[in-house]
Parts: structure tokens; C-alpha cells; sequence
């Protein structure tokens, strides 16, 4: 049996980015797992949240209220290592609270397809009640273990395309190269309500 990890980008004191750069396609296509290249704005720019506006560490996984995984190149190149092919970068000018632009080579990492991970049955789940299969909430995580392709290195799940999954081996790069601002959540037992 191999082991998966929920993907969050979770730190205490990173920058939170609350939108995506102008012109970008609207947010719920960056969680359908579709290539989006060709609708990403160049040079889109993102800024720090005024929200938060002591939070100005920049880490390798940037959190965001976006929903998408707001990443560095040194993410791009642990994944490009790993022959990772089923993600595309999207790159984006980070900028402080004022516009400046503070680092380079930061992109919105698009993982395209999916897995059929979740086990609906034994998975503690709320289905949507107008698409009766998309999962809204999940509680206590069960994988289709025999579903998922055992190549598969990140990936979404198939009804609940939000959430993203690593590999072991992935993790693993992650913790070897030193990559900051992320936590690898146990899949099995997951629960988004407490990640």
C-alpha cells in the first residue's frame, strides 16, 4: 500500500495573496484541472494582502485565499526532477503590499486531471445534492487505493478537484530540497474541516 499526502500551503507568518493577476480566467477553472496557458494573462502580477499586513515572509508554497497552489521555481524544478508531466506553471510577478515587485520566478502551479481517490463510501463525505457527486466536505479520508496510478506524483481528486495529493516520493523530494512554506497531511483520515 503506498502512501499519499494531502498538499496545503500552511505557515505562520508567510504572505497571503487574495487575488489572482487581472484578466486571469475566473477562479473556479484553476480547480478543473484543464490546461489554462493560453487564458493566463503574461506578466500577471500578485500582491500581498492588505489583510494581513505583517505578513510579508515569502516561503516556497505562498499561501492564498485563491485556492490554487501559489508556488516558487524551486517547486517547479523538485517536480520537473521527479518527471512530473501533469502540471503546468503559470508564472506571476510577486509583489509586496505596494506593488513592488519582491521576488522572482513565483507561478500558479495548474496540476491537470485527477485521480478517483476517494473512496465515497467509506469516506466520511458531504456530496453535493445537485451534481450528487461532488464531495463539498470530506471527514475522515478513505483512498481507492487500486485506483490510483501508482506513477501518479501529484494529482487532484477526482471529486473534490481542490484538493490536491502527493505521492511519498514527492514528499520526500519536497523535505530533501528544503522546500518551506507546506504541510504534507496523512491522506488516509484526512479532514479538511481541521486541516
Amino acid at each position: 500500500m503506498m502512501d499519499y499526502w494531502v498538499l496545503k500551503a500552511e505557515s505562520a507568518d508567510g504572505a497571503i495573496i487574495d487575488a489572482l493577476p487581472e484578466g486571469s480566467p475566473t477562479n473556479w477553472k484553476f480547480s478543473r484541472g484543464e490546461p489554462l496557458a493560453r487564458q493566463f494573462p503574461a506578466g500577471g502580477k500578485v500582491s500581498f494582502s492588505d489583510h494581513f499586513p505583517d505578513r510579508r515572509k515569502l516561503y516556497d508554497f505562498v499561501r492564498n485565499t485563491v485556492g490554487v497552489l501559489l508556488v516558487s521555481s524551486r517547486v517547479k524544478q523538485v517536480l520537473e526532477d521527479l518527471q512530473v508531466d501533469n502540471a503546468e506553471f503559470l508564472p506571476v510577478a510577486m509583489c509586496d503590499h505596494q506593488w513592488s515587485p519582491v521576488a522572482e520566478g513565483y507561478g500558479i502551479l495548474n496540476v491537470l486531471g485527477s485521480q478517483d481517490v476517494i473512496d465515497l463510501e467509506k469516506s466520511d463525505c458531504d456530496i453535493d445534492p445537485i451534481t450528487k457527486k461532488e464531495v463539498t466536505r470530506v471527514g475522515n479520508l478513505v483512498l481507492n487505493q487500486g485506483k490510483i496510478d501508482p506513477k501518479a506524483d501529484i494529482f487532484r481528486a477526482r471529486n473534490m478537484m481542490e484538493l490536491i495529493l502527493i505521492s511519498d516520493r514527492t514528499k520526500q523530494a519536497f523535505e530533501q530540497a528544503g522546500l518551506t512554506g507546506f504541510r504534507a497531511h496523512p491522506a488516509e483520515g484526512f479532514d479538511d474541516m481541521f486541516a
